[in-house]
C-alpha cells in the first residue's frame, strides 16, 4: 500500500465508527454539543457505558489479561453502550482496519502523568523504536475517531503535545 491508501483506509475507520456508535466522546465537550436535542439518551449512554467499564476492569484485573483483551472489551462496551471515548472509538477503529487486511497497523494508548490518549497508528515501520518518533511519523498515517482525524502522523506533535517527548513506559501498543 502506499501513503494515499493508508490514508484512505484511517477516514474509512473513522466513517465505520461513526456508523457503529452514536455518542462519541462524552468526556468532552464536543461530544455533548454533537446531537444536541439527544441529551437525555447521552446521560443514559454515558451512564451505561461507565458502569460497563467499571464492572469490566474489576473482572479483568483479576485475570491474565492483557492489552489486545482490552482492546475487544472496550468495542463491546462501545457497540452496547452506543458510546465511547478515545479508548472504545480506537478499538473500533483498530479491529476495523485488521479485518480490512491492513497491516501494520497499532491500537496507541498513551498515558502521560494526567493526560492520556488513544489512537491508531497505520504504516508505522515497527523495527523503529516509538521514542524516536521522528523516525517513525514520516510515513505513518494516524487514525483517531474521537475528533475524527486521519492525517500524516507527524501532526501529532502538533494535535497532542503533551505527549511528547514519547517515552516507551509511557506507550501501550496492541499490533497487527
Amino acid at each position: 500500500m502506499v501513503f494515499s491508501e493508508y490514508l484512505s483506509a484511517a477516514k474509512g475507520a473513522i466513517a465505520h465508527v461513526q456508523s457503529q456508535v452514536r455518542y462519541r466522546g462524552l468526556n468532552t465537550g464536543g461530544g455533548w454539543i454533537r446531537d444536541p436535542l439527544n441529551v437525555p439518551q447521552k446521560f443514559a449512554a454515558r451512564i451505561t457505558s461507565l458502569n460497563m467499564a467499571r464492572e469490566n476492569r474489576i473482572a479483568m484485573q483479576n485475570s491474565n489479561a492483557g492489552w489486545d483483551n482490552f482492546v475487544d472489551q472496550w468495542i463491546r462496551e462501545a457497540i452496547t453502550s452506543q458510546t465511547g471515548n478515545c479508548c472504545e472509538l480506537s478499538a473500533v477503529a483498530f479491529r476495523h482496519l485488521q479485518r480490512q487486511g491492513i497491516r501494520p497497523v497499532e491500537f496507541f494508548a498513551v498515558y502521560r502523568g494526567s493526560w492520556n490518549h488513544a489512537f491508531v497508528v497505520l504504516n508505522r515501520d515497527q523495527s523503529v523504536p516509538v521514542r524516536d518518533f521522528a523516525r517513525w511519523s514520516r510515513f505513518a498515517i494516524v487514525c483517531d475517531p474521537l475528533y475524527d482525524r486521519a492525517g500524516d502522523a507527524g501532526f501529532l506533535s502538533t494535535w497532542y503535545p503533551r505527549m511528547f517527548p514519547l517515552r516507551d513506559s509511557d506507550v501501550k501498543l496492541v499490533s497487527a
